[in-house]
């Protein structure tokens, strides 16, 4: 087995061994366990890279197939993150702004154009549109004498990442990335029965008049066939299709073809609710002088937490999007992100040169390659950068507790112990961050399965192998 260990001597302290009374495991042990897992748990026709370093002690204490190529699936966003903290500062906000190049008269008129500016704020939601319309009442405006103008330039025309499923369209998890997005750049859809052999109940979340449905479905009639939720997606139409038989209450969320429309329609319906009058509505570029009416947005930090913890794809490319405008200007792109990213981690986590590939900021694509020892590099360097590693371990899921381990490692030796970002594509199934040890050390750990078809088997490899570190 190709595989390294570096022994390290470990003294323990009294209170240390009161608060971790079970015997502290050498390098020695842990390999010999994990050597164990690796031969007679790893499924078959897969492969396993792990790298581990003792933080405390800034030394390897586990390495197979470390140096290997691997599809990171979703613990790039590590990457993402730590890029964004340093570029950004935790303190960013992602803000969504109203300005305008006009004046307002004393009967409530502004006399220009009313600028809504998008800036790749993911958590957009309704109750903020509503926000920002309401926040005109408040400075005076019941009357705008010029147009409505949507401002996305600060990124150009391409939605997704390259090497991104084509496949995974509908689903919400892959939305079509805008500067201005609302909802995540998706919509629920419920469907509740109705009257035998008749149509069902149909609503979407956000509601909108923009939104048109059309509702083939029945009632109670097993002959319909089963209950479909769709879109047709592949000739990038919004019209959601409800078709089969509803049988029982059933709901779907779908990520919606230019978001950015979608948003810019729900604003203007909120502004027509509210009675403020437009002269008309377009796209175009915020001017420089411009004054600021309202803004909503959310900081980086919060983003960031919701990165991570929940796996949220749109925060992850948002995240990258902007500390890439931020450091190179606009337009930005997926493309120029990923460079800048690239450029990012060779300069402040591998100064060495090993080999890798990033294309977003997600690991949604396939083009994705990353080595196990990369991560732990950077969880290394993590690490040693206090405020920056409060943010991230925070941000972690908690195994046992919450986000993407919630229902992973809850054994009284893991639980509270792991802290640690999952990935999963398929093929791929991946675990990298913290752990803590019997005798209260600090360990960095990636582990990366490749051929992972089928996830379970995979986890359980990773799951026995954070349980050695814990013990």
């Amino acid at each position: 087995m190709n595989r390294t260990v570096i022994s390290i001597i470990t003294v323990l302290s009294l209170s240390l061994a009161t608060a971790f009374p079970a015997a502290a495991k050498d390098n020695c042990q842990i390999a010999h366990e994990i050597d164990s897992i690796i031969q007679n748990q790893l499924p078959a026709g897969s492969d396993i890279s792990v790298s581990i370093w003792d933080l405390g002690g800034d030394s390897a204490v586990y390495s197979y197939r470390a140096d290997v190529l691997c599809r990171p699936a979703s613990t790039m966003k590590l990457l993402t993150s730590y890029t964004a903290l340093k570029t950004l500062g935790a303190d960013y906000c992602f803000e969504t702004r109203l300005c305008t190049d006009g004046t307002v008269d004393s009967d409530s008129t502004l006399n220009g154009n009313l600028y809504l500016v998008g800036g790749l704020d993911p958590q957009l939601m309704e109750k903020e549109l509503h926000v920002l319309v309401k926040s005109l009442r408040k400075v005076g405006i019941s009357r705008i004498n010029g147009n409505i103008i949507a401002d996305i330039s600060i990124m150009d025309d391409v939605y997704w990442g390259s090497g991104w499923s084509w496949d995974d369209t509908p689903n919400s998890f892959q939305p079509y990335i805008s500067p201005l997005m609302v909802h995540g750049g998706f919509i629920g859809i419920s469907v509740k029965p109705g009257q035998k052999g008749c149509p069902p109940i149909v609503n979407t979340y956000p509601q909108s008049d923009y939104l048109h449905i059309e509702n083939n479905a029945l009632t109670g009639v097993a002959s319909a066939g089963p209950l479909s939720i769709d879109r047709d997606w592949l000739h990038n139409d919004n019209t959601i299709v409800i078709s089969g038989n509803a049988a029982k209450a059933s709901s779907r969320d779908l990520n919606l073809f230019n978001c950015s429309d979608f948003t810019f329609a729900l604003f203007r319906e909120y502004l027509q609710k509210d009675n403020i009058t437009f002269c008309d509505f377009g796209w175009g570029v915020c001017p420089g002088q411009t004054t600021i009416l309202a803004s909503t947005g959310h900081t980086l930090t919060a983003v960031l937490k919701e990165t991570l913890k929940e796996s949220v794809n749109l925060n992850a490319e948002a995240m990258l999007l902007q500390a890439a405008h931020t450091a190179k200007g606009r337009p930005i792109g997926f493309t120029k992100a990923a460079e800048y990213m690239a450029d990012f981690l060779k300069k402040h986590i591998n100064p060495g040169g090993k080999p890798f590939n990033v294309v977003d900021g997600s690991g949604l694509s396939v083009y994705d390659y990353v080595p196990a020892s990369l991560f732990t590099d950077l969880l290394r360097q993590i690490y040693k950068e206090p405020e920056i590693y409060s943010i991230i371990y925070s941000s972690m899921p908690i195994a046992g507790y919450d986000g993407t381990l919630k229902g992973r490692l809850g054994t009284s030796t893991t639980a509270n112990r792991i802290h640690a970002k999952t990935g999963t594509v398929t093929g791929s199934c991946t675990l990298a961050g913290y752990a803590r040890t019997s005798d209260g050390r600090d360990i960095a750990f990636c582990i990366m399965n490749e051929g992972a078809i089928k996830m379970a088997p995979s986890r359980r490899v990773q799951d026995a192998i954070c349980t050695v570190l814990c013990e």
